[in-house]
C-alpha cells in the first residue's frame, strides 16, 4: 500500500479519534452550563465572539495556509510572518478596546462593553500561536497538535463549568475562552521550539503575499458568512434571540468541529504536498468524501430526529424556541459538511482565487436571503443558512471535481453508502419517534438513538458495495495493526 496513503490515514486517526474523549466531556459539560446559564448570557458572548472571531483572520492574515502549502521552513520568513501578524493584532486589540462602548451601544447590550475589552487580549495571544500551529500542520505532526487541542478543550470546559457554578454568568464563558488560549499558545511555542522574534524581510515575504491576500480575502468572506446571521439577529431581534440561535448553531457545528475540520486539516497538508499527483488527489478526495459521509450523515440525521427530545430533556423548557431553527440548521450542515474538504483541495492545489470568487457569490445569496426572511425571526435566518449551504456546496464542489478530473457521478458514488445507511437510520428513528416513544424524555431519546445506531451499523455490516467493503477492510487492518503494536509494547515492557 502507498506509504503516503498510510501516513495520511495515520494522521487522520490522531487528529480525530484522539479528540473524541475531549469532545464527549466538553459536550456533557456544555449541557450542564446551558442549564445553569440563560439564553441571554450566550447572546452576550455571541455578540462579543462575532468581533473576537476576527482574531483568526487578522492575526494570521492568510499566512498560516501559506506556511503549509508552500512548505516554509526559513526562520526569517517565519519571523516576518509573525511580525506582520503581531502588528495587526496590537492595532486591532487597541481598536476594539477603545470602541467597546460604541459597539455595546450599537447592539443595545451594555454588558458587552467590558466583555469586549477583556476578550480583545485574545488578538495578541493568537498572533503568537498562528505560526507554531501552522508549523505542526506543515510537518503533519497532528499527534502533538491534537494532544494540545484536547487539553485546551478540556480545560476550557472545566473552567467554564466552575465559574458558572459560582454564579459568574456570561463571565464564565469569557474566561473559559481566555485562559486556555493563553496556556495553549505557550505550549505550542515550546513544542516546536520556536522563539518568536520581531523581524521583517520584505524579499522573503513577497513570494507569499499574493497567496496570503487571497486566503485573507477568503477568511474575511468566511467570517461574514459565519456571522452575518448572528449580526442581523443581535441587532434586529436582541441578545435573547441570538442566544437561542447561537446555541443551535453551536450544537449543530460540533460534529464538523469535532471530526470534519480535523479530517480536512490533515487532507489539506496531503493535498498541498501532492498537488502535482492527480491520481493521488482523486483518491484522497474520494476517500475524504466517503469518510465524511460515513461519519457526519448519521450524526446529523439522528440529531434532526431527536432534537425535541434533546432540548426538552437536557437543556430544559427555556430553550424550546430553538428546536425548529435547530433542525433546519442541521439539514444545512448535512450539505455544508463537505465545504471544508472542498476548500482543502482547492486551496491546497493553488486554486484559491476561483474558490474565493465562487464562495463570494454564495455569500451574496446568503446575505440577501437573511434580509428577505428576517420576518420569520430566527427560523427565517435558519432557512437562509440552508439556502446558503446548498448554493455553496454546488459551486465549490463543481470547481473541486473539475480541477482534478472527476465527475458528479464520482461524488455520488463516493457518498452513496453513507447516504443509504443514513436513509435507513432516518426511517427507523422517525417511525419509533412518531408512533412509539412520544414522550420527550431522556430514556426515549436514548432508545431512539440506539435504534438508529443499530440500524446504521447493520446496514454497513451487510452492505456488499466495493466502497463499503474497502472501508471495513481498512478499518479492520488498522485496528489489528494497532493491537499488534500495543501487544509488542507490553511484551517489551
Amino acid at each position: 500500500m502507498n506509504n503516503q496513503d498510510v501516513s495520511t490515514r495515520s494522521q487522520l486517526y490522531w487528529n480525530t479519534l484522539l479528540k473524541i474523549p475531549g469532545q464527549v466531556v466538553s459536550f456533557g459539560i456544555s449541557i450542564i452550563v446551558a442549564r445553569i446559564l440563560v439564553p441571554h448570557d450566550f447572546g452576550i458572548m455571541g455578540i462579543a465572539m462575532m468581533l473576537i472571531g476576527y482574531t483568526n483572520l487578522f492575526t494570521d492574515f492568510g499566512f498560516g495556509a501559506a506556511i503549509i502549502q508552500k512548505r516554509i521552513e526559513n526562520k526569517r520568513t517565519l519571523n516576518s510572518i509573525f511580525t506582520v501578524n503581531l502588528a495587526v493584532s496590537l492595532l486591532l486589540a487597541a481598536l476594539f478596546f477603545l470602541s467597546s462602548g460604541y459597539i455595546a451601544g450599537f447592539f443595545k447590550s451594555p454588558e458587552c462593553k467590558n466583555v469586549i475589552k477583556v476578550l480583545s487580549a485574545v488578538f495578541v495571544i493568537t498572533s503568537f500561536s498562528a505560526v507554531p500551529s501552522a508549523m505542526l500542520r506543515r510537518d503533519m505532526n497532528f499527534r502533538t497538535l491534537s494532544l494540545i487541542n484536547l487539553s485546551s478543550s478540556l480545560l476550557m470546559s472545566l473552567i467554564t463549568l466552575v465559574l458558572a457554578l459560582n454564579s459568574l454568568g456570561y463571565w464564565a464563558l469569557v474566561f473559559g475562552q481566555l485562559i486556555p488560549s493563553m496556556l495553549m499558545t505557550a505550549v505550542l511555542c515550546y513544542k516546536v521550539r520556536w522563539v518568536p522574534a520581531v523581524a521583517y524581510d520584505h524579499s522573503a515575504m513577497k513570494g507569499i503575499f499574493n497567496f496570503g491576500i487571497w486566503n485573507f480575502t477568503k477568511g474575511q468572506l468566511g467570517f461574514i458568512a459565519q456571522h452575518t446571521d448572528k449580526f442581523i439577529i443581535g441587532k434586529s431581534l436582541g441578545a435573547t434571540s441570538l442566544g437561542f440561535y447561537d446555541k443551535a448553531m453551536g450544537l449543530a457545528s460540533m460534529p464538523v468541529n469535532s471530526f470534519t475540520m480535523n479530517i480536512n486539516s490533515v487532507l489539506f497538508s496531503s493535498f498541498s504536498a501532492n498537488k502535482e499527483d492527480k491520481y493521488l488527489l482523486q483518491t484522497h478526495f474520494k476517500k475524504g468524501l466517503s469518510l465524511i459521509s460515513f461519519i457526519n450523515f448519521p450524526i446529523y440525521i439522528g440529531l434532526i430526529v431527536i432534537a425535541p427530545y434533546f432540548v426538552y430533556s437536557l437543556l430544559g423548557d427555556k430553550w424550546s424556541p430553538m428546536i425548529l431553527p435547530f433542525q433546519i440548521i442541521l439539514i444545512g450542515y448535512i450539505i455544508k459538511t463537505f465545504g471544508g474538504l472542498m476548500a482543502s483541495l482547492n486551496v491546497g492545489i493553488g486554486n484559491y482565487k476561483k474558490h474565493t470568487i465562487r464562495f463570494s457569490i454564495a455569500l451574496v445569496v446568503f446575505i440577501f436571503s437573511c434580509f428577505v426572511l428576517l420576518t420569520l425571526n430566527i427560523t427565517g435566518i435558519a432557512l437562509s443558512f440552508l439556502i446558503f449551504s446548498i448554493v455553496e456546496m454546488y459551486m465549490l464542489m463543481d470547481l473541486a471535481i473539475k480541477s482534478i478530473g472527476l465527475l458528479w457521478k464520482d461524488v455520488v458514488s463516493a457518498i452513496y453508502p453513507g447516504v443509504a445507511a443514513s436513509a435507513l437510520m432516518l426511517l427507523i428513528t422517525s417511525l419509533t419517534s412518531h408512533f412509539i416513544f412520544l414522550d420527550y424524555s431522556i430514556t426515549n431519546m436514548l432508545i431512539i438513538t440506539m435504534a438508529g445506531t443499530l440500524s446504521y451499523c447493520l446496514y454497513i455490516l451487510i452492505d456488499k458495495s466495493t466502497l463499503t467493503q474497502e472501508f471495513k477492510e481498512l478499518m479492520m487492518r488498522d485496528i489489528k495493526n494497532f493491537l499488534s503494536k500495543v501487544k509488542s509494547l507490553s511484551v517489551e515492557s
